[in-house]
């Protein structure tokens, strides 16, 4: 048993694949990129909060597939901090963006890996997706509860 677990906020990030096979990388600031995706509320199931932060960042629907990554950390405050990156496919590119971004690029997953993101996290899911032999959605992923 773990002397001391940890407590953490739980944020859950997209790798929204289009029908053109490139990714959607949103604009913080000038110097920061990232996957769309935020935090769950407290009472909401998985997927349906991702779904939900990628709509109201993105106005996309996508279709949620499996965990690609997952990560614990504590932040520079020393809060716990967990974060799950789902594979996610949708079918439309038209990107209405919210108040939290300031532009987005679909762009190729070594673009999003090498040139735009800069989390560590982020890069990691695109090595595994990557990596993998078929994209990890189908009859085996995430569902709503």
């Amino acid at each position: 048993m773990t002397d001391q677990p940890l407590i953490a906020e739980v944020s859950q990030k997209a790798l929204v694949r289009s029908p053109a096979d490139e990714l959607l990388v949103m604009q913080v600031d000038a110097d920061t990129w990232e996957l769309p995706g935020g935090r769950m509320g407290a009472t909401e199931a998985p997927i349906v909060g991702l779904k939900r932060e990628v709509t109201e960042e993105t106005g996309l629907s996508v279709t949620v597939g499996e965990p690609i990554h997952t990560a614990a950390w504590r932040n520079d405050a020393g809060r716990g901090r967990f974060s799950v990156v789902y594979y996610c496919e949708t079918e439309t590119t038209d990107v209405e963006l919210s108040d939290e971004h300031c532009d987005y690029e679909w762009v190729s997953p070594s673009t999003a890996r090498d040139a735009l993101l800069t989390v560590s996290i982020h890069q990691t899911a695109i090595d595994r997706l990557l990596a993998a032999e078929e994209p990890p959605i189908g009859q085996t992923a995430a569902t709503d509860d």
